[in-house]
């Protein structure tokens, strides 16, 4: 942007040498510098008395670009009310109250908006402008400083620096990693808010040994949130909780074809799933990588490889009309039991260590006599394997 000077002594030279005007506001208005061409007739002179008629009138200020950076305007309320002087994007540069006199100057013009500062004049003691003491965290409302929490999506790994100080960061993505800045550079009162609105976790991961709530990384799944702040050496969260409530939850999905079948929208974050429909070929239900429990039932029919998988890994695998109970650890899903139960189940843990009647007879202390009786298709058969007792003849 270039710059106006006088070649001979360098001095600012501003757009035109228009040194005082007096504004009746009875509305907001747009100032424009004092060109040849302009048409506008709120100009910016340097010395401007101002007699709101009302309260909350604005007054914009010209744009930045097409003036030097040391110019001025001093405003003086000479009405009853406050107005507020925005800069040319609308944001808010200071409050005039009734009877003030402040002087707004421009300190860059690198952008429409520019950077303006202001000062207070006539006061035995200058007071302070909210919009001056505004920072991370706080802005300016009217004369009184409020507290801010600028609000940013994203859906894709992010290093968070001093500059994120109070922001709030609302992940959106399927998985990521947002990863803290050193707490020696921030200090021990930086501090963001984290939000998960995604469909995988988002982890919040400090750098080399520092520790977040005594970790290296803490993952938030989808509808977890918290303050993340830093003592100076480590981070830590506020508010951060699992909800404690559980609720069985149960879904049936046709999934027919073949090919990838990716959960998504409602049918995520369910707990017992029914996967029904012909197979023509292979078919993967591809999960999140987030911590959730899932209750298989395979209905599928067609004969072929049904497989639940995190993308990227092998995932399980179940026949038709086979069931199970697993877990996803936020990398890959694995079975929540193991344990199998082998077969003949042995007299020690409550079986009878065969796979026969007769058998099951004999190892249990079971005698000829018994197991044929035992056996016998009628009472005639069973009185015959008793026989006459000591040898003798019924």
């Amino acid at each position: 942007m270039p710059s106006y000077t006088d070649v001979f002594g360098g001095a600012n030279i501003y757009p035109s040498e228009i040194s005082y005007s007096s504004v009746a506001l009875t509305a907001s208005i747009v100032l424009s510098w004092p060109e040849e061409t302009s048409t506008n007739v709120n100009l910016a002179t340097r010395i401007m008395d101002v007699t709101p008629s009302a309260i909350n009138f604005n007054i914009t200020l010209p744009d930045a670009t097409k003036s030097g950076t040391g110019n001025t305007i001093l405003f003086n309320n000479k009405g009853s009310h406050t107005f507020t002087v925005l800069n040319a994007g609308g944001v808010q540069v200071g409050t005039i109250a009734a009877g003030q006199i402040w002087q707004v100057y421009l300190t860059s013009n690198t952008s429409v908006n520019g950077t303006w500062q202001i000062l207070q004049y006539g006061a035995t003691t200058s007071s302070a402008n909210a919009s001056a003491l505004a920072g991370t965290g706080i802005v300016a409302v009217g004369t009184v400083l409020s507290q801010s929490v600028p609000i940013t999506a994203f859906n894709s790994n992010y290093t968070a620096g001093d500059a994120d100080r109070a922001r709030m960061y609302n992940w959106t993505g399927a998985g990521g990693v947002l990863t803290l800045p050193d707490p020696t550079t921030v200090g021990d009162n930086w501090f963001l808010y984290l939000r998960n609105s995604g469909s995988g976790q988002i982890s919040a991961t400090p750098t080399g040994s520092v520790q977040i709530d005594g970790t290296g990384t803490l993952a938030f799944q989808p509808g977890e949130s918290a303050i993340v702040a830093s003592d100076g050496t480590n981070f830590y969260t506020i508010g951060f909780g699992k909800s404690a409530t559980f609720a069985f939850d149960y879904t049936v999905i046709d999934v027919p074809g073949s090919g990838n079948f990716v959960l998504s929208g409602a049918q995520l974050n369910r707990v017992a799933y029914r996967f029904t429909g012909a197979l023509t070929g292979a078919r993967n239900i591809i999960i999140p990588a987030t911590v959730q429990q899932y209750w298989i039932d395979n209905r599928t029919t067609g004969s072929h490889t049904f497989t639940v998988k995190v993308s990227g890994t092998t995932g399980v695998v179940l026949s038709t009309n086979e069931r199970g109970i697993f877990y996803c650890d936020g990398s890959v899903i694995l079975d929540a039991d193991t344990a199998t139960i082998g077969v003949p189940i042995s007299i020690a843990n409550g079986g009878t260590g065969a796979t026969s009647a007769g058998a099951a007879l004999i190892n249990l202390g079971g005698k000829s006599t018994g197991i044929a009786i035992f056996e016998s298709a009628n009472q005639r058969t069973a009185w015959t394997a008793i026989g006459p007792a000591d040898g003798g003849s019924y």
